[in-house]
């Protein structure tokens, strides 16, 4: 009989438990999609806001651009001067500053660090005050922040930004209206925008920011390094959250992971997120570079590879009125070689005689390649 009851209570108590957890999923539901409703804001038109301003867009081909004669206003350089941008990059590796400054950087109209290390390499560590964390040293920046800046984009030093992009994204909107975009994630019950893909606030979320707060409300959480976390929390207060950042066909433009990540993700990559992610924009906006060197490669793809498809003007094979057997006998004669008959091993002898071996030779390349250009 003992064992009868024993089963009864056991019975009870499973089902009260799987009645807690149905309801429980259907409120987390709920609440996901009341957060969904929201926080999704609608996004105007960039093609009514540059229609509005007279712009006319075309498309032209890298052979147009690069071997005409005509001069051309690129949309890029009408971005860069409509929409004011102040980047803030939150400094924890001296290394990957440099790296910004010659790529991705460019495209902001200011920069501001925010230095979470020291930047004197002469000088010692030494041990670290409240007044050092990232988010006491984000809160006074944000304070401080002039308004002639419409836009504020704060990112970390290994963040890879499209200037671009994001400027093609922020110009229908109104700074004067309180914008808070990113990749928005859920923490301890706070919804923030995360700083491994960086964030954009309007002018008018700094100014009510810069209203409700001061340097002392930061100090209650000056030991936290979780600067993203507690701007979030802050800016929650004065109800201003995180919105749905997507382009125009629901594709997600801003991404907290290295390129090969955002591409082949795992299982548990978004888990955290708070909004549905879908890959990949062709607007996208930023990615985590992870090290400096890896915004060269990003930059050389995005900027400085061409790819000729179509053309007349420059996209031709190069024709020579030097025929071939000029060019190897000068060749020959600038190293004091006279005798023309030579076999083809003998001239192979002179070339890598000439490149000496793997290691000088590739030594001589890292030299050229340092000293490009990224301009």
């Amino acid at each position: 009989m003992t064992h009868f009851y024993l089963r009864v209570a056991i019975f009870c108590l499973g089902l009260i438990i799987g009645l807690y957890l149905g309801c429980k999923s259907a409120t987390n539901k709920a609440i996901k999609s009341s957060i969904d409703s929201h926080m999704i804001k609608h996004i105007p038109s960039y093609d009514n806001w540059s229609l509005k301003r007279g712009i006319q867009r075309k498309v032209l081909p890298w052979d147009a651009l690069r071997y005409s004669n005509i001069t051309f206003i690129l949309e890029a350089d009408v971005l860069f001067k409509e929409i004011n941008v102040l980047c803030l990059i939150i400094v924890r590796n001296n290394k990957n500053v440099q790296a910004a400054e010659n790529t991705w950087a460019r495209g902001c109209n200011n920069i501001h660090y925010v230095e979470t290390v020291s930047t004197d390499k002469k000088k010692l560590p030494g041990m670290r005050t409240k007044e050092h964390s990232s988010w006491i040293l984000l809160c006074k920046v944000l304070l401080d922040i002039h308004h002639k800046h419409d836009w504020v984009l704060v990112v970390n030093d290994n963040t890879f930004a499209i200037m671009e992009n994001l400027k093609y994204y922020l110009a229908p909107l109104n700074p004067l209206d309180k914008y808070y975009l990113g990749y928005a994630v859920k923490f301890w019950n706070t919804i923030y925008n995360s700083n491994e893909a960086g964030y954009i606030l309007s002018k008018a979320a700094i100014k009510a920011f810069q209203k409700a707060y001061s340097e002392k409300e930061c100090l209650n959480h000056a030991y936290w390094n979780r600067e993203d976390f507690y701007l979030g929390k802050y800016l929650a207060k004065l109800n201003i959250t995180p919105s749905d950042a997507k382009d125009k066909e629901g594709l997600s433009i801003f991404h907290p992971y290295s390129w090969y990540h955002v591409f082949f993700p795992g299982g548990n990559y978004y888990k955290t997120s708070v909004f549905s992610v879908k890959c990949c924009s062709k607007h996208s906006i930023t990615f985590k570079a992870v090290e400096g060197d890896k915004m060269y490669t990003y930059h050389y793809l995005l900027y400085k590879l061409q790819i000729f498809t179509q053309g007349t003007l420059g996209n031709l094979p190069y024709e020579s009125d030097v025929p071939d057997e000029h060019i190897w006998r000068t060749f020959l004669k600038e190293r004091n070689i006279h005798d023309e008959n030579i076999t083809a091993d003998q001239y192979y002898k002179v070339w890598t005689n000439l490149i000496n071996d793997p290691t000088s030779f590739a030594a001589h390349m890292k030299k050229e390649i340092h000293s490009v250009d990224y301009s």
